[in-house]
């Protein structure tokens, strides 16, 4: 997957960070990123903490590519194959044109028949309404996996050619998907614990504050003081949630929005640090120099190339 279409993506997020943009059409609720006409290219890609109604299904192509689903984090390999439930908080991170993934994503309800059968009881309808959930990761050489990108490949022609009959065909292989992590014990049940709604709609508050907020000066003690938290129980909740500290997630924040500035204007190295949120322009320098492996002027200057 490329930067721009993550940007894309990014900016379709409301202050909640649920993604407001609309993955297809209400005909047809299926879209593939990025665009499979290459359009879509850059050397970086980085998709916040974000959630939708939709299931997502995750291929990694190429590389190397960080994903954190719920509160566990998964690097993610050539072939490795993972999925985000309807409502699920997840991130998604790749940095450098070898490392690429795609992303399938779709509406649980729409793969339902009409007509009720003995697979629409058993399958189709616990996964439209949550009872039902595909397995977070299947890797490379596991059970399944071949099969399951063998049907993604399928889609990806069908979706490319977009010859009669495509959507049926797109709509075939999802479906042959279903059927696959039932026949080799993919698909897990899903009872929600008690408080684990209230959990997960914290969880989502959260990150919806810090997106909105993160180029402000922010303290965890100030942010937890936001949510009624004591800083020590904030910080420990935080990180075993997240995967890694507040001060780790507001730093990647600002250093991804510090990229897409220096990509597409051309605000001082200087002023875009401070935009982003950073008061020390030589802390900035170390923090992008970490994530870019070269100073914020380099990356410029290899954007334009």
């Amino acid at each position: 997957m490329h930067a721009a279409c993550a940007q894309e993506r990014i900016f379709a997020m409301d202050a909640a960070r649920r993604e407001k943009k609309e993955h297809g059409t209400l005909a047809f609720p299926f879209q593939i990123y990025p665009a499979l006409d290459g359009s879509e290219a850059d050397d970086s890609d980085f998709i916040p903490y974000h959630w939708h109604p939709e299931l997502e299904i995750i291929t990694v192509d190429a590389g190397h590519v960080s994903l954190t689903i719920a509160d566990h984090t998964y690097e993610g390999t050539h072939g490795d194959v993972f999925f985000a439930a309807g409502e699920e908080l997840h991130e998604i991170r790749a940095a450098g044109r070898e490392n690429q993934f795609r992303s399938f994503v779709f509406a649980a309800d729409f793969l339902q028949f009409s007509r009720a059968d003995q697979s629409e009881f058993a399958l189709l309808s616990p996964l439209a309404e949550g009872r039902l959930r595909f397995a977070t990761c299947i890797r490379a050489g596991e059970p399944g996996q071949s099969e399951i990108r063998a049907l993604l490949a399928q889609i990806v022609r069908a979706w490319q050619v977009q010859a009669p009959g495509c959507q049926l065909a797109v709509k075939a292989a999802l479906l042959g998907i279903v059927a696959v992590c039932a026949q080799y014990d993919r698909l897990i049940g899903h009872q929600m614990r008690p408080g684990a709604d209230y959990k997960a709609q914290q969880l989502k508050e959260i990150v919806g504050y810090l997106g909105e907020h993160f180029t402000e000066p922010l303290s965890l003690s100030a942010v937890a003081a936001e949510f009624g938290l004591s800083p020590q129980y904030f910080s420990t909740f935080f990180r075993d949630n997240f995967g890694r500290t507040f001060t780790q997630h507001i730093n990647s924040l600002r250093i991804e929005q510090a990229a897409r500035l220096l990509r597409e204007t051309d605000l001082p190295v200087m002023e875009v640090g401070f935009r982003v949120g950073f008061d020390n322009f030589s802390y900035f320098i170390k923090r992008f120099r970490l994530v870019y492996g070269v100073s914020p002027s380099h990356y410029r200057k290899n954007s334009l190339t």
